[in-house]
């Protein structure tokens, strides 16, 4: 009985912040990443401790969906509309802030798999949220907005394929139980794009099936990163958390900006779509979870790696709205 309660009592939390932050205009995401922190602070790792392990449980399955659903926003179809500038552009914001982040901490003293993975984690987009505010904005089919998703699908593309590489080198094997479910993960993933490309996302089972697993299973994964998730461990080095957040917000523009020469795309243009790019989002929380499961990261830099992505998604959406109404054209 006390386990029913507790999931009931995971799920009403998480419906509630997901609300509210759909209330105040921010992704659901937004909602989620804080209702696992919450759920995962002291007083409440107390009350839900007794059935960590299901949560946990739960909580893989919940990535492997959610890895599904970030899937289902990938279009082949559309990276035909901006194929060159996209492939540029999402090869340099995955390069860059990789290669930045990957040289800082090798620099700081981190392992070399390490740096690896932080580099990983620093590279990816979520073009999840950013085709949300795009949407919201009226600005989803302009060629700025096309090269914003288009360049964030190769960035993910890429981000995971050099995260299963480096987690093949870590463990040598693709049999351990944190390594099943990346390979679950990354097979959502594909199955996700697969649906989007013979249902379509506008699909009404496919809406039904998203706004069940968004309240019911998708939740647990965030109350997972939560569990893990130490406060305390961001005071007790807060340098390396400003170094984190900075790589990664300047690393994603700055890749994106080296790109200007080869596509022609005026600097104002080039600034937003890394700007667009410099979201996080659920991919790159999937990868620092594993890792932090697989002895890749440890409790600290997962942590600094949950914060970014939440300062990250945090920020897009005021940014592009701010620079949509002050120069109206700039997604043309």
């Amino acid at each position: 009985m006390h386990i029913i309660i507790t999931l009931m009592i995971c799920i009403v939390i998480s419906f509630l912040f997901t609300k509210f932050a759909k209330k105040l205009k921010l992704s659901a995401v937004i909602g989620l990443i804080i209702a696992g922190i919450v759920m995962g602070s002291p007083l409440l790792t107390l009350f839900i401790e007794p059935n960590t392990g299901v949560i946990l449980d739960l909580g893989s399955l919940g990535l492997v969906f959610l890895m599904f659903l970030a899937g289902m926003e990938v279009s082949f179809d559309m990276l035909k509309k901006e194929e060159k500038d996209s492939l540029i552009v999402g090869s340099l914001a995955t390069i860059v802030p990789f290669l930045m982040g990957f040289v800082a901490f090798l620099f700081l003293g981190f392992s070399c798999l390490t740096s690896f993975t932080v580099g990983i984690c620093m590279s990816i987009t979520a073009e999840a949220t950013t085709s949300l505010v795009l949407l919201e904005l009226n600005k989803l089919k302009t060629r700025i907005g096309s090269l914003m998703l288009e360049s964030g699908i190769i960035d993910d593309i890429l981000g995971i394929s050099l995260f299963v590489f480096v987690v093949y080198l870590f463990t040598g094997n693709f049999t351990t139980r944190e390594v099943i479910t990346l390979v679950l993960s990354v097979a959502g993933f594909g199955i996700g794009i697969i649906v989007n490309k013979f249902l379509g996302r506008e699909h009404e089972k496919i809406n039904y099936l998203e706004n069940f697993l968004m309240i019911f299973v998708i939740p647990f994964f965030f109350i997972s990163l939560g569990v893990y998730f130490s406060l305390k461990s961001l005071t007790l080095n807060p340098l390396l958390l400003i170094i984190i957040v900075v790589i990664a917000m300047t690393g994603k523009i700055a890749g994106v900006m080296l790109a200007g020469p080869l596509i022609k795309l005026p600097l104002n243009k080039l600034y937003l779509v890394g700007w667009g790019m410099n979201s996080r989002g659920a991919v790159g929380l999937a990868v620092a979870f594993i890792a932090l499961k697989i002895g890749l990261l440890d409790s600290t830099l997962y942590s600094g790696l949950v914060f970014m992505t939440l300062i990250t998604t945090l920020i897009f959406p005021f940014i592009i709205r701010r620079m949509v109404e002050k120069y109206p054209d700039i997604m043309e």
